[in-house]
């Protein structure tokens, strides 16, 4: 049976690939994972915010104070300052191109929308395969109307869409009053994939310290349930291809993602917690159900239990939710 699929335009040889990670930032831990079979590797974000903070103290040091003296302004030549953390993202990008013979794709976490499309270019030239960009404005004032935040999203796309060729994917929250619709709009502005979906810090109050703390937490099944159940919508809705991210632990994950509609299924928390060797029971696992079931690849059972398949899916959706409140109290104990 053929195991391989095509993602972003690249030709991976299985549907698991490593998530946004800092598992990128250690070449020996990639090249294990690519001997257990994972087909891609999705890099730690650049964010344009530490690049920008990084660049505000370097000019604070250097050009603090030069317009107090009239001829100091000569004694600063015009330059360009890099940075270190580009710099370093960039050498991560030429470490593990030199070193996996497996697509790398570069992530980008950006603010404004010239260096959304900087810092693609840098990346693209870098040799990175392909990008990830990771959108997120935060809806923290009442004027922040939806519709603003999602053509900021969408004017994202088509910026990046018109300055690389680089296939990209984005990655999104799961916050949007109409997500299919979305999705639909992300595919037309010129986006080739979406991944499904980020996570975020969870904010926490410090009664002791009195202010507010962050706390990351695992992915874990319930990420993947509401990721499966996104793909399953948004699949055959447009041409996005779909990737889902968050609580994938099994290789039958790997199964039920693609059937949903998902091209790839991406995974980091369970690899640091099994050690990259799991990759390979994964695919094991789900290379073993597929010969069971006597399908003869995934494109073969992709989008197979979509919602696209159903006649009436609101209807569907409708039915469930009745059938579950309808259910014992003890359910919800």
């Amino acid at each position: 049976m053929r195991m391989n699929v095509n993602y972003l335009g690249l030709e991976l040889k299985n549907p698991l690939v490593v998530s946004a990670s800092p598992m990128s930032m250690h070449t020996d831990r990639c090249r294990a994972l690519e001997d257990h079979g994972v087909s891609a590797i999705v890099m730690h974000s650049l964010f344009e915010e530490q690049i920008n903070a990084e660049l505000h103290e370097v000019d604070h040091m250097l050009f603090h104070g030069k317009e107090a003296f009239s001829e100091a302004l000569d004694f600063f030549p015009e330059s360009r300052f890099e940075n270190y953390e580009t710099e370093n993202y960039i050498q991560r990008v030429h470490a593990l191109k030199a070193a996996l013979g497996i697509p790398v794709i570069a992530s980008l976490n950006g603010v404004s929308s010239g260096g959304w499309v900087q810092y693609a270019k840098l990346l693209e030239e870098a040799g990175a395969d392909a990008l990830e960009l990771n959108l997120y404005f935060p809806a923290d004032r009442a004027w922040n109307t939806p519709d603003t935040i999602e053509k900021h999203y969408l004017d994202t796309i088509a910026s990046v869409k018109k300055n690389t060729s680089l296939p990209f994917a984005v990655k999104l929250a799961p916050a949007f009053t109409s997500l299919p619709h979305f999705l639909h709009e992300a595919a037309t502005a010129g986006a080739a994939a979406a991944v499904l979906f980020n996570r975020f810090y969870h904010s926490e109050i410090d009664l002791e310290a009195l202010e507010w703390t962050r706390t990351l937490y695992r992915s874990g099944r319930a990420d993947f349930s509401a990721a499966l159940r996104a793909v399953a919508m948004g699949y055959g809705q447009s041409d996005l291809q779909y990737c889902i991210g968050g609580g994938v632990t099994e290789g039958t994950d790997i199964v039920k993602g693609v059937m949903a509609g998902a091209t790839a299924v991406a995974a980091a928390t369970v690899f640091h917690d099994r050690g990259a060797a799991y990759a390979g029971v994964m695919l094991e696992e789900a290379q073993q159900w597929l010969e069971e079931h006597e399908y003869e690849s995934f494109d073969q059972m992709r989008g197979s239990i979509s919602y696209n398949k159903a006649p009436n899916p609101s209807a569907l959706e409708r039915a469930n939710y009745v059938e579950l409140l309808s259910q014992s109290d003890s359910l919800w104990y």
